[in-house]
């Protein structure tokens, strides 16, 4: 997705703050704005400081003060470093389309303090940067599962409790006595996964699976494409309880994920699913087998020597249900 930088546009006509009102047709007052050292700013109006949800956040790169005007206050988010504008400008246009449809200041404020308390999360924990193509691939490969095999069948209460990827356990779902990792791959690439730790593949679930989606790149306006956001919001779609979106957004701010248009730019095809249980001799490493002075493992598995371990998506469906 390309980005025109709308700092570089705004006119220096003094020496304080220039501001160039973001949408005249907007019931709400944003601005992008140059401060007195030239810094980039972004700027919400408003009426109340109550209105202000009291909790403090803390963004790295990022100020966000608060100044009272002649006409009220001045929400202002202010970027240190003029380089990191792309991500900043990202995080503003989030602002933006999450509070469009918003009917009262109060709620607009409300809104856009819970969606910096989730930017705040993700620059913790990932820093200022997007998911990687590879971490989305690996991101698509659990949602699928999720979409395909546990939605249908099970509350989604209780589909998003057995999702366990986003917290870094050891297996991305558990379901009873049951642990699922889940690999993408594309199609095109070599015929493995990778597995990236020894535990991976060593699960203390009584039952243990291993759950392939093999996906093509496609242009977008191919029938049937997915890019991570179109699978997201179709998931979104599947939830008629507040309470369980918040709970799955949450589980994606996790996994390092907010609602950015740059995920919809890879779009795939997926052409196939396969799930393997994993017992007795399936090809991987044991912990016994790691020498002593080891402390981390990433090895490859042909899928072709997991074709003895192969069970039907159906009948893998029926145990998950104890059918």
């Amino acid at each position: 997705m390309m980005k025109n930088n709308p700092w570089v546009s705004i006119p220096r006509l003094r020496k304080g703050i220039d501001s160039v009102r973001i949408d005249p047709k907007n019931k709400f007052d944003f601005f992008w704005a140059l401060g007195k050292n030239n810094e980039y700013l972004f700027i919400a109006e408003h009426s109340s400081l109550e209105d202000w949800p009291s909790k403090k956040i803390t963004l790295s790169g990022i100020d966000i003060q608060q100044y009272q005007t002649s006409k009220g206050y001045r929400l202002t988010l202010v970027l240190k470093e003029t380089s990191d504008w792309d991500i900043f400008y990202i995080l503003c246009m989030d602002l933006l389309q999450t509070t469009v449809e918003t009917q009262t200041e109060k709620t607009m404020l409300s809104i856009i303090h819970s969606r910096l308390q989730r930017w705040q999360k993700l620059f913790r924990k990932f820093g200022k940067k997007l998911l990687t193509e590879q971490e989305q691939q690996g991101l698509i490969g659990e949602l699928c599962f999720l979409k395909y095999h546990l939605l249908p069948y099970c509350s989604a209460n209780e589909s998003l409790s057995f999702w366990k990827g986003p917290y870094g356990e050891q297996q991305d779902f558990g379901i009873g006595n049951a642990a699922i990792e889940v690999k993408a791959k594309q199609g095109t690439a070599a015929p493995y996964i990778q597995i990236s730790s020894i535990d991976q593949l060593n699960c203390s679930a009584a039952e243990c699976y291993l759950y392939v989606v093999t996906l093509n790149g496609a242009p977008s306006n191919m029938p049937n494409t997915i890019s991570l956001y179109s699978l997201i919001n179709e998931i979104k779609h599947m939830f008629f309880d507040s309470g369980d979106l918040d709970v799955f957004e949450n589980l994606l701010s996790e996994a390092g994920y907010m609602d950015l248009p740059e995920y919809d730019e890879k779009h795939y095809v997926v052409t196939k699913e396969s799930i393997f249980e994993v017992k007795d001799n399936f090809p991987k490493l044991k912990a016994d087998d790691i020498p002593n002075g080891v402390i981390s493992v990433q090895y490859k598995i042909e899928l072709k020597e997991c074709k003895p371990f192969e069970v039907s998506i159906a009948d893998f469906e029926k145990r998950l249900r104890n059918e």
